[in-house]
């Protein structure tokens, strides 16, 4: 008798095969039409077919770069100067009638001057702002410039060149070997090469004794003579180096810029000078006091003060300010980080053990708000300065 579940799952599949399965269809062209473009595969086999014949031209076949170490070396890596660059975008926002040109050296430079809003002058109050800023920055430059002349003072802003950066060491050896490529060699070379030199060193095995020591001795003359070679070009890079102009630090570009802006100042009649330093600027504005000599007509203010990378002595700042005596000083310190608070301490620590009566050390709040932050020093600095460097009016000789 007949399996019925087994006949009707055989027709199910049957018919579940026939759905599943898609025939492809072909459409006919319109009668009269015949078509002259080329299908897709010809067109596929017409590309192969010029690929291969520009292949076998050698036309269009890729050539492999190779790169040896003297050519990483000659690379030349493009030089974006930072500073005239935030210059030329500050002279298209600054009001030109505060525009003020110096010349330092044959240099020269710009600075941004406003004149006192009050009956009697106090005093000139000379700004350096820190490393990546500009003359007219937010961050307290422009607030202080501003504020300033209100209360008696005239303001002189002027641009500082970055700090040097630190000179990576000279390499002993080539970061590549002489023989570098970009392209690695095939695997095939690699193994011809190793079996070369297997049979090469099988050869050098067999040789005799005598005439190993002949080339050892022949090694030695050839290596002595090497090392004079190499003597002499090494006295000569040297030479070459030593006779390159090189030119002036920014150290010493930052000190004839101050120096050109308090001789400016002078020929103004201001003889009553106030250095404010910020960062990197603080740390100038106390070299430049310690090459003048002479701090009798200098105030001191100093925010947040750092030194350079290039600076090798890492107290530097804290142990000028001992020998300024009676220069009168004002620390702030608004950056409360571990760094800034141990370098504060050592200087109120300096300050009473040369007893500075001048000496004045300030820590503001921190505040989510830089706006309040950089209004509220000013306020600090224009009374600290009305009690510490008032000014007098001196007759005129």
């Amino acid at each position: 008798m007949p399996d019925f579940r087994s006949i009707t799952l055989g027709l199910l599949i049957s018919v579940f095969s026939l759905c599943i399965a898609t025939p492809e269809v072909y459409a006919e062209d319109p009668a009269g039409s015949s078509s002259s473009e080329p299908t897709s595969a010809e067109t596929n086999d017409a590309a192969t077919e010029e690929t291969d014949q520009d292949n076998e031209d050698g036309e269009n076949t890729p050539k492999r770069m190779t790169l040896t170490t003297k050519d990483w070396h000659d690379l030349e890596r493009p030089k974006v100067s930072t500073d005239k660059t935030k210059i030329d975008l500050l002279l298209k926002e600054v009001d030109e009638r505060e525009l003020l040109k110096l010349q330092a050296g044959d240099e020269e430079f710009v600075g941004l001057f406003l004149e006192y809003n009050t009956p009697q002058p106090l005093g000139a109050v000379l700004i350096l702002h820190d490393e990546g800023l500009h003359p007219d920055n937010n961050q307290l430059v422009a607030p202080l410039r501003k504020y300033l002349p209100d209360y008696g003072w005239n303001t002189l802003a002027i641009a500082i060149p970055e700090p040097d950066i630190t000179p990576l060491p000279d390499r002993k050896w080539p970061a590549y070997p002489a023989d570098f490529t970009l392209n690695p060699p095939m695997e095939d070379s690699i193994d011809e090469e190793a079996e070369t030199d297997n049979a090469s060193d099988d050869a050098n095995k067999d040789e005799n004794s005598s005439d190993t020591a002949s080339d050892e001795s022949t090694d030695d003359t050839a290596n002595n003579e090497a090392t004079a070679d190499t003597a002499s070009d090494g006295t000569a890079d040297s030479n070459d180096t030593a006779a390159e102009p090189k030119g002036p630090t920014a150290q010493e570009i930052t000190m004839m810029r101050i120096d050109a802006a308090i001789k400016d100042l002078i020929n103004r009649g201001q003889l009553n000078i106030v250095l404010i330093g910020q960062g990197i600027g603080a740390s100038w504005a106390v070299s430049y006091l310690e090459s003048s000599g002479s701090q009798e007509m200098f105030t001191l203010v100093m925010v947040d003060p750092k030194l350079p990378k290039t600076e090798s002595d890492k107290n530097y700042i804290n142990t000028r300010i001992g020998e300024f005596g009676n220069l009168p000083i004002m620390d702030i310190i608004s950056q409360q980080t571990q760094l800034s608070k141990s370098q504060a301490k050592e200087r109120i620590n300096i300050a009473r053990r040369k007893q500075l009566p001048s000496f004045q050390q300030l820590f503001t709040r921190p505040v989510n708000d830089p706006w309040t932050e950089h209004h509220r020093i000013v306020k600090r600095v224009r009374g600290w300065l009305a009690q510490n460097a008032p000014g007098e009016e001196q007759p005129i000789r």
